[in-house]
């Protein structure tokens, strides 16, 4: 398409080679499975285990600092290194709906910022010379913060830890660098079928809404501002707040006065402990099922969650075994029925996972192939009411109270896992003996006991079943279970600029100022072009530097792209027929996730070409904008809006020559979403048409492309077959 069209075929190429280097996105924690293990019939008989060793805590110092600080200290002269982690009381639970993300990116920033007197890069560089490490994070319902270092450089790591704690500085660059990740994120959330089917699964059985399902988007990010960051820190980093815990190599009494040197010396502040957020159950979504729609896959996420209770409740032990029997390991129920015996599976599992504080879920999961969606299902279901109709045998119970307690040595293999568990016990409100109590509270679980968890738990009509899947692939349709509810994964959009709505004056000063700009590009040559072939070296800018693409590129005003980029990683084919979006590099060929398919086909609609020839047509609306700039000099502009799409793209005139100085839009430049400005810098005469052979782009008022075409060609002949993906 016009320079702008093809440049976006160059950034999504850049896009794919991108993600197909980098990690995959995190996926939702899996339940907690047991250890593998055989099948029970495949047990030999005549084994006897001897009596499980106790678990021995190490002792461990607490102790309350004046400022109302817990401190846990246990020493460990294994190796020459101190560590400490902090439990925070606040969260994501606490920070407002309208700002989901302010929590994270608080911590985030907190670390990357430094602190009024420690820049971040400047500690980055610290901290290297060091050989440690100082850490920030958050979840739902605590922060957190971590130092690692040398015995020998304690002081100055804890004097680093306070600092920031007390002090964080919140410059603004960084704060931008967060939300630019944070988008970057939301772009790619639907591009993992496994990632989408948990994360949605959560945010049925706590509610859309709910501080514990509720998403980060667009939007909220936004309306997130350096003032909103310095608020939240205020309000919940103070000492009174703060459960400390400390291990490695140091005498207790000489780290006891470290720490009040340090954080002892932060006052307190004052505010009220933040409660809980009790989970409200008004929010969730009714028992029933549920479906996700995702074309692409030949597989299907078949998942049943409700909400189950907290790690308090006097059944965790007996629920806890019950779910490792029914779908924990290799001699669970599903995986030997659904797995073993029919084949149907990949994957299988239930999981317990009580709350410490709110509610848990009870989840039961199987993944099959698209074509035995409801034959999984109906085993799974069947294997669940077996479950909750008898007790289970005497082989199935002492196998997995084995297993349970065999894996549980894991959770104690050393001083930080130890010191962990007990300032998350003191956090919640836990009794710090809890950890001994597991034994024995596993040891006691009885078959009757496991019989009435699964007559609780598992009945049926309180799940919310969610299928993800190609629904025309299914063996039978989910509707013979019962009303079918789609769930809506898509993505909102940043909203660009609000414009008042349009007078037929401006309406009609609008469409004079773009026929005097179609005029300088080339009149009647406009409407002429079908397809245009461009030759180009692009420049992205990157975290690591800048990158050199060579670009041979086709496209067509259908919407349709092919390219050829030379890159640092080799050479890449990649391409758009209209409904699918391909790459090829080397033999291997994938198709493009969803999210990158529906970029492509807004690059049309956006496209220079394409508005000309037909901003006077019906679907597009367009009116006259006073009082522009555009670097430093007065401009025309003119606001072009898709209909069909709302989307809105502002094209800035020359009001001497007619011709284009810029465009800006709401999109996407290499997968990242924002406000995209284009200034064009020189133009070329190509067969009548006037198109830019220098352009740049800038994402949030940051450069991310330099072009410079080469060559263009207007209308080559190009086979249709062209823009398919290779087989």
């Amino acid at each position: 398409m016009t320079h702008s069209h093809l440049i976006a075929a160059a950034a999504f190429g850049f896009a794919l080679i991108a993600s197909a280097q980098q990690a995959a996105p995190p996926k939702p924690a899996a339940p907690k499975a047991a250890p593998a293990r055989p099948a029970v019939a495949n047990l030999p008989k005549d084994i006897v285990y001897p009596k499980l060793n106790d678990v021995k805590v190490p002792q461990t110092q607490r102790y309350v600092l004046p400022n109302g600080m817990t401190v846990f200290l246990l020493e460990d002269h294994e190796l020459p290194t101190v560590r400490a982690s902090a439990m925070i009381r606040t969260g994501s639970r606490y920070e407002p709906a309208e700002k989901a993300g302010v929590a994270a990116i608080t911590a985030e920033v907190m670390r990357t910022g430094g602190s009024v007197s420690r820049p971040g890069d400047k500690l980055d560089d610290e901290l290297d010379r060091l050989a440690a490490t100082v850490e920030f994070g958050m979840s739902r319902s605590s922060g957190s913060a971590s130092i690692s270092c040398l015995k020998e450089d304690s002081e100055r790591a804890f004097t680093i830890l306070a600092d920031l704690l007390r002090n964080p500085a919140f410059p603004q660059d960084k704060l931008d660098l967060e939300k630019q990740q944070g988008r970057a994120g939301i772009s790619r959330r639907n591009d993992d079928a496994m990632g989408i089917h948990g994360r949605e699964m959560r945010r049925l059985v706590y509610g859309k809404n709910s501080p514990y399902a509720r998403q980060v988007e667009y939007a909220t990010l936004d309306a997130i501002t350096r003032d909103d960051l310095a608020a939240f820190h205020k309000r919940y980093y103070q000492p009174e707040n703060l459960i400390l815990g400390v291990w490695g190599d140091f005498n207790a009494a000489e780290m006891k006065a470290l720490i009040e040197r340090t954080l002892g010396a932060w006052p307190k502040g004052g505010n009220p402990r933040p409660q809980v957020i009790e989970v409200d159950s008004a929010l969730a979504a009714k028992p029933g099922v549920y479906h996700i729609e995702k074309s692409d896959v030949n597989q299907s996420s078949i998942g049943l969650i409700r909400l189950a209770d907290k790690m308090s409740d006097p059944a965790y032990y007996a629920n806890t075994v019950m779910a490792d029997i029914l779908g924990g390991g290799f001699a669970s129920r599903l995986f030997n029925k659904i797995r073993t015996e029919m084949g149907l599976a990949y994957a299988s599992s239930a999981g317990y996972s009580p709350g410490m504080d709110i509610p848990g879920t009870m989840t039961v999961f199987v993944g099959t192939k698209s074509e035995t969606t409801m034959k999984a299902l109906e085993a799974m279901r069947g294997e669940m009411k077996k479950l909750a109709e008898a007790e289970v045998t005497d082989a199935e119970l002492k196998l997995s109270k084995e297993s349970i307690l065999k894996g549980e040595a894991f959770d104690y293999a050393s001083t930080g896992q130890v010191v962990g568990r007990l300032m998350s016990y003191e956090f919640y409100g836990y009794p710090a003996d809890f950890l001994q109590k597991y034994r024995a509270g596993i040891e006691k679980v009885t078959k009757a006991d496991v019989l009435a968890s699964a007559k609780k738990w598992l009945q049926q009509d309180q799940f919310i079943l969610l299928v993800l899947g190609k629904a025309a692939d299914y063996d039978q349709p989910l509707s013979k279970l019962g009303p079918v509810t789609p769930v809506d994964v898509s993505i909102p959009q940043p909203e660009g600029p609000k414009l008042s709505e349009a007078t037929p004056q401006a309406e009609e000063q609008g469409k004079a100022l773009l026929a005097k700009v179609k005029a300088a590009h080339g009149g009647a040559a406009i409407d002429a072009v079908k397809t245009v072939f461009q030759k180009a070296e692009i420049k992205i800018s990157t975290p690591q530097g800048e990158m050199a693409i060579q670009q041979e590129a086709t496209a067509s005003l259908e919407g349709k792209q092919i390219a050829k980029l030379m890159t640092p990683m080799g050479e890449m084919l990649q391409g758009f027929d209209g409904t699918v979006a391909w790459a090829k590099q080397g033999p291997n060929v994938r198709e493009a996730p969803a999210s990158q398919a529906a970029q492509a086909k807004q690059a049309i609609v956006r496209d220079t070409v394409s508005l000309l020839q037909n901003f006077a047509k019906p679907g597009y609306q367009v009116q006259a904008l006073a009082g522009e700039k555009f670097e430093g000099k007065d401009v025309a502009a003119v606001a072009i809006t898709h209909e069909a799409t709302k989307m809105t793209v502002k094209l800035l005139i020359d009001p001497a020559t007619g011709m284009l100085a810029g465009k800006s839009y709401t999109g996407n430049v290499m997968g990242q979403p924002g406000n995209v400005l284009e200034r064009f810098v020189k133009f070329g005469d190509f067969s009548g048409v006037k198109l830019p052979t220098e352009t740049i782009i800038s994402l949030n008022g940051q450069k991310a492309i330099e072009a410079s075409v080469k060559e263009w060609k207007i209308n080559p002949e190009v086979p249709a077959s062209a823009f398919a993906k290779p087989q």
